[in-house]
């Protein structure tokens, strides 16, 4: 069921060579933006990465991949609106690959009626027209992909303007990460037998069972990603939550409800865990495998980006084996277009 033919065949979208491009994208972005307009931090006191849903995420594992040397405060902001707290002098970074995204496109034109200076990163739609109408930079991506195809243009933009606000060679590290991405994609493309491929492998464990990721930081923007790519490509039910706090309410649940065997824990770990944080997860670990299989997920990349990039990417992976085993087309989602198309009925009655 899960060889190359077989993953084609549900796949007539061709998700398996977005999934597959994503060392390509990445590398293509970073050098497509060297050297282009963009807004220095300046006086500002934070930057605001505005997106949702699959534009929102490269911003989520941006800001988690530099949060320990940052100039200034990264936040990502899932709001129609700005918080409270903005300022005239802040940095807005809007992200949205339509460029139509009806919360960033609120939230994009308060910064500007307050008087942040801004950047867009977009494919075009009404998100280019509002940047160019004030002067800004406009950062197009290639348009053509669904939302969450598109993370590695997003994340290589944004790791070429955000080598200003913050410490550090973000470019070495970005090519390190793209070296081993491709070393990855030889071992998980769909050409690759169940034996050597460990996103079939954990696919065919994950078939009957309801995911839940779980990560501390920085990896916790990893496991957003491999949620809602379980989500929308594979099409069925998954959640995610954070370490160390779910070890303070969630393992309660893990340790005594005996319906835990039916849903299956994936850990996100990482070589470099503080010594503190290390010996609470194997603790958690040995007391939810009293009730149900704890998958524990490693990287092997030399540095701290390469490990979160090629974590993600084997989690792009499985959702797309777990979209082949149950049959299921992973490109489209039409849920989401219909509650699109209900919102935009409901808006033009009112």
């Amino acid at each position: 069921m899960l060889d190359a033919r077989a993953v084609a065949r549900v796949d007539p979208g061709g998700m398996r060579d977005i999934i597959a491009s994503l060392p390509d994208q990445i590398s293509a972005a970073a050098i497509w933006a060297e050297g282009k307009a963009r807004a220095p931090i300046a006086e500002a006191q934070r930057v605001f990465l505005i997106g949702m849903g699959g534009s929102a995420i490269a911003g989520d594992v941006f800001a988690a991949w530099v949060a320990d040397r940052c100039k200034v405060p990264i936040q990502v902001v899932r709001d129609y609106r700005l918080p409270s707290y903005a300022r005239p002098e802040d940095l807005l970074v809007a992200v949205s690959y339509s460029g139509n995204t009806e919360e960033t496109l609120g939230a994009t034109a308060e910064g500007i009626k307050l008087g942040c200076r801004v950047i867009a990163i977009t494919s075009g739609g009404r998100l280019g027209d509002l940047a160019r109408g004030g002067g800004w930079p406009v950062f197009e991506v290639p348009a053509g992909l669904p939302p969450r195809g598109a993370f590695g243009h997003l994340f290589g933009i944004l790791s070429t303007i955000g080598s200003g606000w913050t410490y550090g060679d973000l470019r070495g590290d970005v090519e390190q990460a793209v070296a081993h991405l491709n070393e990855l994609r030889t071992r998980l493309r769909p050409e690759s037998g169940v034996r050597l491929n460990r996103a079939k492998a954990l696919a065919l464990r994950l078939k009957t069972t309801v995911p839940i990721l779980y990560a501390a930081p920085p990896f916790t923007a990893v496991a957003r990603r491999w949620q809602t790519q379980l989500n929308e490509n594979a099409k069925v039910l998954a959640f995610s939550s954070t370490f160390p706090e779910a070890d303070h309410n969630e393992l309660v649940g893990w340790v005594e409800d005996p319906r835990a065997r039916s849903y299956r824990p994936i850990i996100l770990r990482d070589a470099d865990e503080p010594p503190e944080l290390k010996r609470q997860l194997d603790i958690t670990t040995s007391l939810m495998s009293k009730r149900t299989k704890v998958e524990e997920v490693h990287d092997d990349g030399p540095s701290l980006l390469s490990r979160m990039l090629g974590t993600l990417y084997l989690g792009d992976y499985v959702s797309l084996y777990l979209a082949a085993l149950r049959g299921v087309d992973p490109l489209p989602l039409k849920p989401i277009e219909t509650l699109k198309a209900k919102l935009a009925a409901a808006r033009r009655k009112s």
